[in-house]
């Protein structure tokens, strides 16, 4: 895989200094766990070029110095402090399905109830299954077992050493009256770590100062590595360098996040996430349009294969992210195929098998995870394509291209009576009726990158003959940075959004705004502005982006809410 973190200019010294990372909302919760997820950019006036990121303004923003855990970092601490991936008394689901949803704001008290259900129910299962040993690995009822358990995983799960204090705390769980058995009292002390505010939050409790800042100690950063490379907690070589007090300049910090890059098991999760949650808008909100619709007409729609085309898309960003440079999010021809999904992409099924097996399509038919099955199934209706909402999502949520919310009543009109021999002379009549629609849809360029993508059915597989019998006309102007540009087929339409500054504007800030866990804002604009110019090289991989934002002052340095 090469070393991650060493391909493109460095962020450490960004024009004025960036903010913290991290940062939350004062009461612990995501500011915006799925901030930039997606949606159309409100404006004023017709179709027009973004305004990519905010300028960079010197400062560091204020932030909270105690983010909860997010339900996805929840199920990857479980897996790797405990063994634990599902839950059998929940139906084997995650266990972040034991919980509420993430959300903003003061813990409540349906909340904390549910994280102490799953306390209790996690630990159950640890100490009488095979995860048991992760927790205890001597006889309770031996002496000195349960205070050697009580630090051992106490320093994992806390993320640093106890105290002698919080280590007397969780003894007198073994002395209360009547006494518990030895095995009660195991489980219980697990439970009250899995419930305990410590390990439910990221606390960022340091009071040394640089300059105007707090700079965080050895042991917060390891936890600020772990979560935004991992997602989760650190291991022992980041522990270790934590505790000989080895995180505190920017060399060492890289030193290690390039080591956690290689381990490609715990990365691919956190870039999955971004990539298909936030930047492609995968969040299952009630605007989202991914796998919402079926296409029960389709000869080749399956609707149990859908976990199939989420899953491909999901190893089509992951190799990327790991190999690749921002433009192959649009140029790249590999797919994962399967049986159920071959005839689509044009391939013998017979060739197949249930797994997903990696290929490289036509690279001028298929560019791209915009010509896979999972967005062009998603965007489309149930029985005809559609234009309209594969060509806002390429100029909104890829483009970066400010268009207004359309008018009341816009998606109640029909189209004039008439006989419409492609599905794109029935959506130029249906758009054209006003000015307010021809405005955005027609002069300002929203409807032409969806006639691009013509060629592909409802289900993404290739047509040259509209169902409606009139032939597919793949070519159209698009504007997507005011500059109208003549494309003849999706690959000369790929190329052209790979190329575009604000394209990489909006995806830098989403990812920004994603790995320090804060709504973008003009101090962090100073790290997006640089991300957007490494990803304007040719060579410089997506995966660098982790490293190089741990090298940015904002990720040793916090500023606390007044």
């Amino acid at each position: 895989m090469g070393t991650p973190g060493t391909g493109g200019t460095s962020v450490s010294n960004p024009p004025g200094g960036v903010g913290a990372g991290n940062a939350t909302s004062a009461s612990g919760g995501a500011a915006n766990p799925g901030a930039g997820s997606g949606g159309a950019v409100t404006g004023t006036g017709g179709a027009g070029p973004g305004p990519g990121a905010s300028a960079c303004v010197p400062g560091v923003p204020a932030t909270t110095q105690i983010p909860r855990l997010l339900n996805r970092q929840y199920d990857a601490v479980m897996r790797d402090l405990l063994g634990v991936t599902a839950v059998a008394a929940n139906g084997n689901q995650p266990p972040s399905s034991l919980l509420t949803i993430d959300f903003d704001g003061a813990m409540n008290a349906d909340a904390w109830r549910l994280y102490r259900t799953a306390a209790d129910t996690i630990a159950k299962e640890v100490m009488s299954g095979p995860n048991r040993s992760k927790f205890i690995a001597c006889n309770p009822a031996d002496a000195g077992c349960l205070s050697e358990t009580i630090r051992a995983f106490g320093r994992k799960a806390f993320r640093r050493p106890l105290t002698d204090m919080e280590v007397a705390r969780f003894e007198k769980l073994g002395q209360t009256t009547p006494p518990g058995t030895p095995e009660e009292v195991a489980e219980a002390t697990l439970a009250a770590f899995l419930s305990s505010p410590s390990f439910l939050l990221i606390p960022e409790l340091s009071t040394q100062t640089e300059g105007s800042a707090i700079k965080l100690s050895s042991h917060e950063m390891a936890a600020r590595l772990s979560f935004m490379i991992w997602g989760s907690i650190p291991d022992e070589e980041l522990n270790a360098a934590a505790d000989a007090d080895m995180l505190q300049t920017p060399d060492q910090i890289l030193a290690q996040a390039q080591r956690m890059l290689a381990v490609s098991e715990k990365v691919a999760p956190v870039l999955s996430n971004f990539h298909r949650v936030v930047w492609a808008g995968d969040d299952n909100t009630p605007n989202s349009h991914w796998w919402k619709i079926s296409h029960d007409d389709h000869p080749l729609y399956n609707e149990a294969a859908k976990v199939t085309y989420r899953e491909e898309l999901e190893r089509f960003f992951e190799e990327v992210a790991f190999n690749g440079s921002f433009a192959e999010f649009f140029l790249s021809p590999v797919a994962y195929v399967n049986r159920d999904t071959a005839a689509i992409y044009g391939l013998d099924p017979a060739g197949f098998g249930p797994e997903l097996t990696r290929v490289e399509l036509d690279k001028q038919t298929r560019p791209g995870f915009m010509t896979r099955i999972g967005f062009l199934s998603s965007f489309a209706h149930e029985k005809a394509t559609s234009p309209i909402l594969r060509g806002v999502f390429v100029t909104v949520n890829i483009a970066g291209v400010n268009v207004p919310p359309p008018p009341p009543g816009a998606a109640e009109k029909p189209a004039p009576p008439g006989e419409y021999k492609t599905e794109r002379e029935y959506v130029d009549s249906l758009t054209s009726q006003s000015d307010d629609c021809k405005g955005c849809h027609i002069l300002g360029g929203l409807n032409q990158p969806g006639y691009v993508l013509e060629n592909y059915d409802v289900m993404g597989k290739w047509q040259d003959v509209d169902p409606r019998g009139g032939p597919i006309n793949p070519v159209a102007e698009v504007k997507f940075d005011g500059t109208p540009r003549l494309v003849n087929n999706a690959y000369e339409m790929m190329q052209i959004v790979a190329s575009l500054p604000a394209a990489k504007a909006k995806y830098a800030e989403k990812f920004v705004s994603f790995a320090y866990r804060r709504d973008p804002n003009v101090n962090d604009a100073c790290v997006v502005e640089q991300i957007a110019a490494n990803l304007a090289q040719e060579n410089y991989r997506i995966v660098n982006i982790l490293a190089d934002l741990t090298q940015a002052n904002s990720f040793r340095l916090r500023v606390a809410t007044p």
